[in-house]
């Protein structure tokens, strides 16, 4: 999976064990806290669960260039491919994997820091 933890699912657990603390018991600035925690943990969920497709077509394309392995072994062997100088030379293979690049750093912009990537994408493939 192209997503670094946590996921969703374990964002909203950890929103939902925040809610289920006694608020009422905290001192004012813990359920500060507390809440900013949860409008945090709320907004990157939202955009995962938002953003699935471009996961999908990203996985698609791993899947392309590396199989049909564990989506975790399909960024270890483009890891290796790169460190081998499999696509070191111009042409389609490096053009396909550098859309491919921008296209996973784009979205872990997009889920982590939207503000930053504001007018980046376009332009790039």
């Amino acid at each position: 999976m192209i997503d670094d933890p946590p996921s969703a699912a374990e964002l909203l657990a950890l929103v939902r064990a925040a809610w289920e603390r006694d608020f009422a018991s905290l001192p004012a600035e813990q359920r500060q806290q507390q809440a900013a925690l949860i409008v945090r943990c709320l907004a990157i969920g939202e955009r995962t669960l938002r953003s699935a497709g471009s996961a999908a077509v990203i996985e698609h394309g791993l899947a392309q260039h590396f199989g049909m392995t564990a989506p975790e072994q399909r960024l270890e062997r483009l890891a290796a491919a790169i460190r081998a100088g499999a696509y070191d030379r111009p042409g389609p293979a490096r053009e396909g994997i550098l859309r491919l690049l921008w296209a996973i750093t784009l979205r872990k912009l997009a889920l982590s820091n939207p503000a930053f990537t504001v007018g980046i994408g376009e332009g790039r493939g």
